[in-house]
Formats: C-alpha cells, sequence, structure tokens
C-alpha cells in the first residue's frame, strides 16, 4: 500500500489534505483514483489505513479509516556517517541503509574522498536528491519515519559530532585487529550507535588514529575487504541482528 508521511496527528474520520508535492504523487504519479486506500504515517508513530475521498490534478482528500501504531522502527537510533563515493554508490548504500533501518544518514568528506568536497558541503541540490532517494527507500520498507539525509560535513566535525550523540561509535576499517564488531557490542546496553564507513580508498592511518583520539571504536567485519556501499548496509544488518533476531 502506498505510504505518505505527514507531520501531523491522526484521527479516525478526519479528512487530510494533501499538500502539492503529495497531490501531485497521487494524482498523477500513480493515477490513483477515489476508494483507493493509502497509508498515512504521522509524526507520532502512529499510521492510519485512509481512502481517497476527492481527486484532483492539484489537490487530494484523503479520509483516515483505522489509526494503528508503527511497529517497524528499529529500538536502536542508529547514525551512519559515510564518507561519500561516487555516483550510484552513494544513492545504492543510502537507499539500502534506509531499508534495513537506519536513523540518520550522514554525508562526510574525507581525503581519499573521489568525490570534491564541493559536492559534499554545501551542495544543496545532491543533498535534495539524497533525501528523495531516503524518501522512496522508507515507502517501499514500510518504514515508520523517512531518515533524515543530514547537510554534509568534513571528517574531523562528523567525529566530534559522533563523540557528542552517541553511546558507541564503530569504526570499521581492513587494518583493524582483534576486535570484531561482535565483540565491540557484547554486554553493553545501547541506544545510540554511530558508524563510520569510508570511501572507496579506505580511511588513512592518520584518519584512523584521529578516530580512536575522538573515542571510535576500530572493529573488523571479518575476512574480507568490503566495498563502500557494502559496507554500511552490512554493519546495520549486523547490529539489527544483534538487537532484533
Amino acid at each position: 500500500m502506498t505510504r505518505i508521511f505527514l507531520s501531523q496527528i491522526l484521527r479516525e474520520g478526519d479528512v487530510i489534505t494533501l499538500d502539492k508535492e503529495n497531490s501531485h504523487y497521487i494524482s498523477s504519479v500513480l493515477r490513483m483514483r477515489e476508494g483507493e486506500e493509502v497509508m498515512l504515517v504521522g509524526d507520532s508513530g502512529k499510521e492510519a489505513v485512509s481512502e481517497v475521498e476527492t481527486i484532483t490534478k492539484n489537490e487530494v482528500a484523503l479520509r483516515v479509516v483505522k489509526v494503528s501504531d508503527n511497529d517497524s522502527e528499529p529500538r536502536l537510533n542508529i547514525t551512519l556517517y559515510q564518507c561519500v563515493s561516487k555516483g550510484e554508490r552513494m544513492d545504492l548504500t543510502i537507499q539500502k541503509s534506509v531499508e534495513l533501518g537506519v536513523s540518520t544518514i550522514v554525508p562526510v568528506w574525507s581525503s581519499r574522498c573521489v568525490v570534491k568536497k564541493e559536492a559534499v558541503i554545501g551542495n544543496v541540490s545532491k543533498n535534495d536528491r539524497w533525501q528523495k532517494i531516503a524518501l522512496e527507500a522508507a515507502r517501499q520498507s514500510g518504514r515508520g519515519k523517512v531518515p533524515a539525509v543530514t547537510d554534509g560535513m568534513k571528517y574531523s566535525q562528523a567525529l566530534k559530532q559522533a563523540a557528542d550523540e552517541c553511546d558507541l561509535v564503530l569504526f570499521p576499517w581492513e587494518e583493524a585487529r582483534g576486535l570484531t564488531l561482535k565483540g565491540a557490542l557484547q554486554g553493553k546496553e545501547l541506544t545510540n550507535i554511530g558508524i563510520f564507513i569510508g570511501p572507496e580508498g579506505g580511511f588513512s592511518e592518520e584518519e584512523a588514529a584521529e578516530a580512536k583520539e575522538n573515542g571510535a571504536i576500530p572493529v573488523t567485519l571479518g575476512k574480507r575487504i568490503l566495498r563502500t556501499e557494502t559496507a554500511g548496509p552490512a554493519v546495520l544488518s549486523m547490529l539489527l541482528f544483534h538487537d532484533e533476531l
């Protein structure tokens, strides 16, 4: 069922007029008709089956039929600090990370990023595009919210933010030895986790040292080296297996 995300409380019997963008999506992209069902997702952990009551090219009104709790959101609040990769690799990372339950994605510019700094930091059009990818992935996967893709930031700034906001900061690195992801999680009660994933060329020795100085924990993900677009979703899968399954 098509999902529409709204920043409001949902009540049975209410008639909600969608904004221009969502109205266009329902009427012109999906070509829905009166009486068809849409799932509305509110901002308080609620979702609601609704029916198209009236529809024109520019305005769609939905009647809320049944409100229930959304239980698709993970308990863990996971922030992915993803060093920006080139082209479709970053798009794929965002899409799959949203499907796997990430809470926030922070695009990061590090020394070995192939893309230029100006394409990461302060690039509004690129950030808007990434946010739309997150929206579509949230719709497809039945999420209870659309994860934010924040403005890009430099590596050092991202490390400081993670140190301030996360209970645990994981630093998967191909040069890490001994401590596995499973070992880093063992015996810990966590709510907010940060994950740093390097670009195509990985992290430098200097960046790894800086991460340790800021409290990040280097971990190994196993015997194989993962591509940048694989590593983030792989860690998310491991974390959700650890916490949910």
